[in-house]
């Protein structure tokens, strides 16, 4: 339970992480000598799809807090915009009532793929250069099976809106386990080593995205401050933290349901957002708050400067989860069942296997480093390859077994040695 906090307020730090695909900004400009951030501006439709983004997060949030608190209550990380872009990419392949129930689970059925596919597009140009502080990336990747036809229309898109690589590669060797891996460090950091074990040959896709981010606070924490102090979890157990602690102009609002202080990164485009249930409210009434119509929108216009006397654990979070279930219930379940429709992707007929999605935060008297990565396998649902003519001719003593092929339980093994009897 430690830093449930901390982890939700999260989802708004990913929320500002928006498509920068494979480019990099350098983030090796003194905080002292930076530039103001760069305003972007956005259109009405556009502004909707903020609207509908952040409606989306929330939701997925919720989603993931409630699976956690019936689990083992963990500290979790998510991030919102890694799923949604990947999701977004999927989308360009998917058609019929497939497409629809992706589009509604993203809250954005009402509008094109080609306006939301440049939306994407303008964020990820316009956030790569609002603060040169900042490291910032996001890499886009879809791993395609060789022998399998995709359609132009679904890798143009994709390389168009979302700078995405494309590579075709053999899903039966193990080799393109580590291409795969590989790819996913090497766009984190080093964060995220695997986000995979092993690939199939009726694999048809790997559709990923990955984030990284390191941001300098704007003010920073004194070490010499940071010292051992009480943590009470909401079960009233207590341990002692690191905690950090400073005394500074920050934005800051609160109501009956919580505390808001906004803490920002270099030039102040980027910030964490800490949420804090007020005396008395738990975090579960914080999320549910959260899921209101504007109420989001109406604490971020509350917020006014203050001098907060402010304490702050340092804290480090790995996560890892499959989100099949979590999207089933958020309207995707089509898309997992032989019903789903992805001819826009391929001929083949094909339905996602799984989504998952692998989180990494670190937070101290410095700054954060967060890196996520979304990946979305894609399998085909019938297996039209065809091998090359080969010969088996069970001609000699041979074994045989009978099994459950989805869960590859073995009901009956035996061999075959003659046939005297």
């Amino acid at each position: 339970m430690q830093s449930k906090i901390y982890s939700f307020t999260m989802v708004i730090v990913a929320s500002l992480f928006l498509s920068v695909s494979c480019d990099k900004n350098g983030g090796d400009v003194r905080t002292g000598d930076l530039p103001d951030p760069i305003r972007i501006d956005l259109r009405s439709s556009e502004q909707e799809m903020v609207r509908a983004d952040q409606s989306f997060a929330f939701e997925f949030f919720e989603n993931v807090f409630v699976e956690e608190s019936l689990q083992e209550d963990n500290n979790f990380m998510v991030s919102p915009l890694s799923l949604s872009m990947a999701l977004a990419m999927t989308w360009n392949g998917a058609a019929g009532e497939t497409k629809t129930a992706m589009q509604r689970t993203l809250k954005m059925d009402d509008f094109p793929d080609d306006e939301l596919n440049g939306y994407y597009k303008k964020l990820k140009e316009a956030l790569l250069k609002t603060d040169p502080s900042t490291k910032l990336s996001i890499a886009n990747a879809v791993f395609t099976n060789q022998f399998i036809t995709i359609k132009p229309d679904f890798i143009s898109a994709n390389r168009s809106f979302y700078d995405a690589t494309v590579q075709s590669v053999d899903f039966t060797r193990a080799a393109t386990v580590d291409i795969i891996n590989n790819w996913a460090s090497d766009n984190t950091n080093g964060l995220i080593k695997k986000v995979i074990d092993n690939t199939k040959p009726e694999d048809l896709m790997y559709l990923l995205n990955a984030i990284y981010f390191k941001g300098i606070w704007t003010s920073e924490f004194d070490k010499k401050n940071t010292s051992e102090r009480p943590f009470t979890y909401e079960s009233g157990t207590r341990k002692n933290v690191e905690m950090m602690k400073q005394t500074a102009k920050f934005n800051y609002t609160e109501d009956g349901n919580l505390q808001l202080v906004q803490l920002p990164y270099g030039n102040q485009a980027f910030s964490m957002m800490v949420l804090l249930p007020a005396e008395g409210k738990k975090l579960q009434d914080v999320v549910t708050a959260t899921r209101q119509q504007g109420y989001w929108g109406g604490l971020k216009s509350a917020l006014r400067e203050a001098e907060v006397d402010l304490s702050l654990p340092k804290f480090k979070t790995e996560y890892s989860k499959e989100l099949n279930e979590v999207l089933t219930k958020m309207g995707m379940e089509i898309a997992f069942t032989k019903a789903a429709d992805f001819s826009r992707m391929s001929d083949a007929p094909a339905k996602i296997s799984f989504v998952k999605q692998d989180t990494y935060i670190t937070t101290d008297e410095s700054g954060t480093e967060a890196a996520a990565v979304t990946t979305i396998g894609m399998e085909l649902t019938s297996f039209p390859m065809k091998p090359d003519k080969v010969v088996f001719n069970a001609n000699r003593p041979f074994l045989y077994l009978i099994q459950e092929n989805s869960t590859g339980a073995i009901l009956f093994m035996g061999a075959v040695k003659n046939f005297d009897k």
